[in-house]
Order: structure tokens, then sequence, then C-alpha cells
């Protein structure tokens, strides 16, 4: 995907943009590192804990999870693509916002809030810390994305994939 100035948002190789307001459907990808060495204990006690705080934004599909290669061994990444039918609304950020500060009390945030744009509204928000505790989710670090569903645009031809190949859907 290549790289947009001015924000930090990713475009699908190919997308041909026609200049007019984007007035597709949207997505919000969840990006979850939580501090656990045990799969066994993310899925039963971690997951659990998150979902309790944020829902289920994959729709019931499950997080994927993602081991990194050289990544540490006490790091889980699990990630979730969460669809929102139709053109771009105030709702979907207002829902947005409520979910990350159930997650955590502050974020880093970049937004473009203008939904006549050719890429369409788009919000990044990202919260780490060192030190999560012991308390359940032991979540370190998060990326969030609310954006345009660029694979819906394209007809199905582009898609989001994760380091290791695997992709999200």
């Amino acid at each position: 995907m290549a790289k947009r100035s001015g924000m930090p948002q990713l475009l699908p190789p190919g997308y041909q943009t026609t200049g007019e307001p984007f007035t597709g459907n949207y997505e919000i990808m969840w990006s979850i590192y939580i501090r656990c060495n045990n799969l066994r204990k993310l899925r039963e006690v971690h997951i659990p804990a998150l979902e309790a705080l944020i829902g289920q934004p994959h729709g019931g599909k499950g997080w994927t999870i993602e081991k990194e290669e050289d990544s540490d061994p006490n790091l889980q990444r699990i990630v979730a693509l969460q669809q929102l039918g139709g053109p771009y609304t105030d709702q979907f950020l207002l829902d947005f916002m409520k979910t990350l500060y159930r997650l955590a009390p502050f974020w880093s945030i970049q937004a473009r809030l203008d939904p006549s744009h050719p890429h369409g509204a788009y919000v990044m928000a990202r919260f780490s810390r060192d030190a999560p505790g012991s308390e359940a989710p032991a979540v370190v670090d998060a990326l969030v994305e609310l954006e345009a569903n660029f694979t819906d645009a394209m007809g199905g031809e582009s898609g989001r994939y994760l380091g290791s190949g695997q992709r999200i859907s």
C-alpha cells in the first residue's frame, strides 16, 4: 500500500481516485498487542476481558492471532476488521471514540474528518504503555484506524494482509 502525504493513511496499490467524495462503506482495523506468553491464557482470559470492554469488533468471527517473527515471546498480536455499512456519518466517529475510551483513558489521535475528501474520513488512534499491570486485558499497544473500505471500492481486488501474509476479513 502506498503512503498518502499529509496523513498516515495507507491506500491500496492501484487505487484510482476520481477526485469525487468517497461514498462507499467504512471499516475499523484493530491491531492490539497483549502481554501474555500463553495462547490458552490469551484466549480464555485476555480476549474475554478485552471484549467485555470493547465488544466484538470482529462481528463474531473471532480475533486473528498473528505470531510475528523475531517478536517478544511475551507479546501476542490480535487483529480484527470491523465492517461499517454505508457512507461516513458522525455516528461512526462517536461510537469509535466511545469504544476507544472504554479501553484506555488516553490516546494519540490524528484525523481527517472531511467525508467529502476523495479518500474519505480517516481517524488513526494509538495507545501504548510500558507496564500494563497484572489485570486482564494486559494491553501494551493498540493501533486502531477508522477509514474508507477500499477493498469494497475496488470490487474486492485488494484487501488487508498481515505481515505473515494472512488475509484479514
